[in-house]
C-alpha cells in the first residue's frame, strides 16, 4: 500500500470562514484547480492508495476562541465527509482551536470520534507564539494521553524569511520554521515529557539533517532522544536530500509525503520515481511508501 501522508485540500467553505479564499496560491498550486474526480485518477495513474489530507497553512488560529473553535469543528467536518464519500481513498489530520486549551481539548475528543481521523496538524507557530508555549501543555498533555500522531506545517510567518521580497517564506522559510518548530519541541523538553506523541516534520525535517551534529554539539545532547523519536516525509524532490536524511533520522522514521497540490502533475509523479534513484532497497522504500503510515497512523 502506498500512503502520502501531507497532502492538502481547501474546502471552500471553511476558508471563507477563516478569511483565507486566497488559499490555494494559484501561482504555486498548479494542481490546486483539479477536481476530487481528477485527483483520485491521478492518483490511480501514480499507483498511490490513499491520502492522509490535512489544511497546510490554513490553521483555525482565530482570535476569539469561540469562533476558533467553530472553524476547527468545520473543518474537521466537512474533510470528514469528503472521506466518507471515497471510503478507503482519503483519511485526514484534525486541526485544533489553537491556543485556546479548552475549545482544543474538547475538540481533540470530538475529532478522535470520527472515524476518518488518524491524528491531527499543527503550524509550527500558532498565532504568534511558538510550539513550547507553556499554556499549550495541557493539549500535548491529552495528545500524549491519546498517543495521537501531529503532523507540524509551516504558515508562512513568524521565521527569518517572512519579508515579501522573492516569496522567502515558502522558498526556503518554510523549512526553516519546521526546523525550530521540532527543535523547540526537543529543546523545552516537550518531546520528552511526551513521548507518545508521533511527531511528524514535513519536508524532511526541514535543515535538521544538515543541522543536527552541530545543534547536539553545542547543547551537549539535549533533545536528541526527542528528535530521533520523529517521523519526517519525504516531500523534496532531491535524491541527495532524501539519503541525508535516512542517514541521519533513520529511513526508518521516514514516511512518503508530496505536498499535493503544490507542484505540477510530473512533479507529483516524481515523489514516487526518485525512490528508484535512492539507492535505498526495496524493503526501506515500501516501509517508506506506506508501511510505516499503516503502522503509526492505524491506516487500514
Amino acid at each position: 500500500m502506498i500512503v502520502d501522508v501531507h497532502a492538502h485540500y481547501y474546502p471552500r467553505r471553511y476558508l471563507e470562514r477563516i478569511d483565507r479564499a486566497d488559499l490555494p496560491y494559484p501561482g504555486v498550486a498548479p494542481l490546486g484547480a483539479q477536481t476530487i474526480d481528477e485527483r483520485l485518477a491521478l492518483l490511480d495513474r501514480c499507483g498511490v492508495d490513499v491520502q492522509v489530507l490535512s489544511l497546510s497553512q490554513a490553521q483555525p488560529y482565530l482570535p476569539a476562541a469561540k469562533d476558533a473553535a467553530e472553524a476547527a469543528s468545520m473543518g474537521n467536518d466537512l474533510f470528514a465527509e469528503l472521506c466518507a464519500e471515497h471510503a478507503g481513498r482519503f483519511y485526514t489530520l484534525a486541526v485544533l482551536p489553537l491556543p485556546f486549551v479548552d475549545e482544543s481539548l474538547a475538540e481533540i475528543d470530538r475529532a478522535l470520534s470520527l472515524s476518518p481521523v488518524v491524528g491531527f496538524t499543527m503550524g509550527c507557530t500558532i498565532a504568534g507564539r511558538q510550539v513550547d508555549d507553556p499554556q499549550l501543555e495541557p493539549v500535548y498533555a491529552e495528545l500524549d494521553r491519546r498517543q495521537a500522531a501531529v503532523l507540524l506545517h509551516p504558515v508562512g510567518q513568524d521565521c527569518l524569511c517572512s519579508d515579501k521580497d522573492y516569496n522567502l517564506a515558502w522558498l526556503c522559510g518554510g523549512t526553516f520554521e519546521d526546523t525550530i518548530a521540532a527543535t523547540r519541541l526537543a529543546l523545552s523538553g516537550i518531546g520528552d515529557r511526551y513521548p507518545n506523541i508521533k511527531f511528524i516534520v514535513p519536508h524532511l525535517g526541514g535543515t535538521l539533517p544538515f543541522v543536527l551534529a552541530r545543534m547536539m554539539r553545542m547543547t551537549k545532547g539535549r533533545g536528541e532522544e526527542a528528535i530521533h523519536r520523529m517521523y519526517f516525509d519525504t516531500v523534496s524532490g532531491s535524491v541527495e536530500a532524501l539519503r541525508c536524511a535516512a542517514d541521519v533520522m533513520g529511513a526508518d522514521h521516514l514516511l512518503y509525503g508530496t505536498d499535493y497540490p503544490y507542484e505540477a502533475e510530473e512533479d507529483f509523479e516524481e515523489r514516487l520515481s526518485f525512490f528508484d534513484r535512492s539507492g535505498l532497497d526495496a524493503a526501506t522504500t515500501d516501509h517508506i511508501k506506506g508501511g510505516l503510515a499503516v503502522e503509526l497512523l492505524g491506516i487500514s
